[in-house]
């Protein structure tokens, strides 16, 4: 499994307003688009769940912006919408997931470095809000 980034320039015509930034942090940056929320910033390659991995990932990685509650909101519906029946698991599969992802950033160095801070970061969040949601 690889993860890359999709690089914003010229998608569907966008203009730079089309896109929130992100700070990492260590003077990075990153930036979101506004709409498409499922297919950017990343892209999951080389697995049979890339697709499905992919608007997982991105999905949370929009989030970075957000507050505590829209972090909730979001692993309420997502686990809503599993086969689980155990909130513990879910959250604990998810940061296994993502921890698994911070090893997998392809591209130039500083591409690397800024999907590798995305990850760590939305991991630190998922993290941040696990007691609240097994609640």
């Amino acid at each position: 499994m690889h993860l890359v980034w999709k690089r914003p320039d010229g998608f569907h015509e966008a203009l730079p307003s089309d896109y929130e930034v992100v700070d990492l942090g260590n003077n990075f940056k990153l930036w979101l688009h506004k709409k498409d929320k499922d297919q950017y910033p990343f892209r999951i390659a080389g697995g049979w769940e890339e697709k499905e991995g992919t608007v997982r990932l991105n999905n949370l990685v929009n989030l970075l912006a957000s507050n505590r509650d829209a972090w909730l909101a979001h692993l309420k519906h997502t686990y809503d919408h599993t086969m689980k029946s155990d909130k513990g698991k879910y959250i604990d599969d998810l940061l296994s997931w993502l921890n698994e992802l911070k090893d997998c950033p392809k591209g130039d160095t500083w591409e690397t470095e800024i999907m590798t801070q995305a990850v760590t970061q939305t991991w630190q969040r998922v993290s941040e809000v696990k007691d609240d949601f097994i609640g």
